[in-house]
């Protein structure tokens, strides 16, 4: 085994301490909207739960695989063309998937507390909130299976490296390159904000019309609950698009500077990993005002004044 650098030291703890903080509350956070009828049947609480359950399937493939390479160095777990295959396209795919997931959410926000009249029979919750997760999956894992495991070209591996050299072959074809960066990395990013800058906007603006308490803290929690993990990822993952744009259109190599190398790998499994974090946050922060909310008060009567109230009857 080689001596591992400092670089590939503070990976491998960064990420195991970040894997393991995710994993704790990506199970409680799991467990809870599962035993709770009414947030497991809650239309808004699907998407959080489906970016928290593709969060634990990487940490047992892609976050465990770099792990094991970290630890060892570089070799990856199974030092095999078609296991390197899997792990780029499960890399990718399910990277983007959650980028894409959490961009769907932005926008279906708006229908579930705006237009909730049209999400209400059967149909129209199958065309507008489970059919385009479904485009979603089928979409990005037929484009990263076609790029990587059936590309116009041949692809490199190195099994001495992280990820067996992450080199495929279609990142030196200009086309896929580009629809790959804008469509399927940089699109998602600008939908997430946009979306969320707009749904703030109408729920402050909601605030100053809606004369019913109730309702408007209803739709803030499920504005909140959103927009929270969407900041965090859009905070984490836009400094690192911009960083491989810029990159991409100067043909440098990320690896070539210690810090940026840093960077991207942290801030790469970051932004994923910190996802059930905050989702489990606002879980507890939610769990926490709702039993205030429906602790019974007791009055307290003075046992003089009750002696004499008895009395005058």
């Amino acid at each position: 085994m080689d001596t591992p650098d400092l670089s590939t030291t503070l990976q491998f703890w960064l990420l195991l301490i970040f894997a393991g903080l995710s994993l704790i509350c990506s199970t409680f956070t799991i467990y809870c909207f599962l035993s709770n009828r009414k947030m497991r049947h809650g239309l808004h609480n699907h998407s959080i739960l489906f970016l928290i359950m593709t969060n634990v399937i990487l940490i047992f493939t892609d976050v465990l695989w770099m792990l094991i390479s970290l630890y060892q160095v570089g070799p990856p777990p199974i030092p095999t063309t078609s296991f390197c295959l899997t792990w780029w396209v499960i890399d990718d795919s399910l990277y983007n998937i959650q980028a894409f997931i959490l961009a769907w959410a932005s926008i279906e926000r708006h229908l579930l507390i705006f237009h909730s009249r049209y999400i209400t029979t059967q149909k129209q919750k199958f065309l507008l909130h489970y059919l385009p997760p479904l485009i979603i999956i089928i979409y990005l894992f037929s484009f990263h299976t076609n790029v990587l495991v059936f590309p116009p070209c041949e692809n490199l591996f190195d099994f001495t490296d992280l990820q067996c050299g992450s080199s495929p072959c279609y990142v030196a074809m200009n086309f896929i390159t580009i629809w790959d960066t804008i469509v399927n990395n940089v699109f998602p990013t600008l939908i997430i904000v946009t979306f969320n800058v707009a749904l703030l906007y109408r729920i402050i603006r909601q605030k100053k019309r809606l004369r019913q308490p109730i309702q408007w803290r209803k739709h803030r929690r499920m504005s909140m609950q959103l927009i929270s993990v969407s900041a965090v990822y859009v905070f984490l993952h836009l400094p690192m698009i911009i960083i491989t744009f810029v990159q991409m259109v100067q043909g440098k190599d990320p690896a070539v500077d210690f810090g940026i190398q840093i960077y991207l790998f942290t801030a790469t499994y970051c932004v994923t990993l910190s996802l059930p974090v905050v989702a489990c946050v606002n879980f507890v922060s939610l769990d926490k005002h709702r039993h205030i909310r429906i602790s019974p008060t007791a009055t307290v009567v003075p046992v003089k004044k009750s002696a004499e109230k008895r009395a005058e009857r």
